[in-house]
């Protein structure tokens, strides 16, 4: 009997640590936007909202026909492309010998009428705006790929 007893106790670990749950594994929240050419620039790709948290947004952008050596700002503006706006968030320039840009986003910049506001995905995927992917830090006039986001999106 207490053989018996001694081979259940030694045998029960492991029947805990076989068991594995994959339902356990956190699901991903994420909107994905298209962000086109703008006047044949060969530039495009897309833009993926990620909901880290209740408070924080992870947008990866990842671009296509971006040149080698290239540095590409970006921002969120507010309105949609067709109308334009001034900027709501500024995101971290692309690197064009990758095409990508990743930024974590808790806040409206600190400009305009609501001055570093909190904005959450939720808030994001309600947002009237749009993105802008410029040419250059120096050709901020000259927008190679847009979209737009949020309320904007049908």
């Amino acid at each position: 009997m207490k053989k018996l007893v001694l081979l259940m106790l030694l045998a029960t670990p492991l029947v805990f640590v076989n068991c594995s749950d994959d339902d356990d594994a956190p699901v991903e929240i994420s909107t994905t936007y298209t962000l086109a050419e703008v006047d044949s620039s060969g530039v495009s790709g897309t833009a993926k909202f990620i909901q880290v948290d209740q408070t924080t947004t992870r947008i990866e952008v990842q671009l296509q026909g971006t040149p080698a050596d290239g540095d590409h700002p970006m921002h969120i503006h507010i309105n949609d492309a067709a109308t334009g706006g001034g900027i709501a968030i500024t995101l971290t320039n692309v690197d064009g010998n990758t095409g990508s840009s990743t930024t974590t986003v808790t806040k409206l910049d600190d400009e305009g009428d609501v001055i570093g506001a909190d904005i959450s995905y939720e808030g994001l995927l309600d947002f009237d705006g749009h993105i802008n992917v410029h040419l250059s830090p120096t050709e901020l006039a000259t927008i190679v790929a847009q979209g737009d986001i949020g309320n904007n999106v049908p």
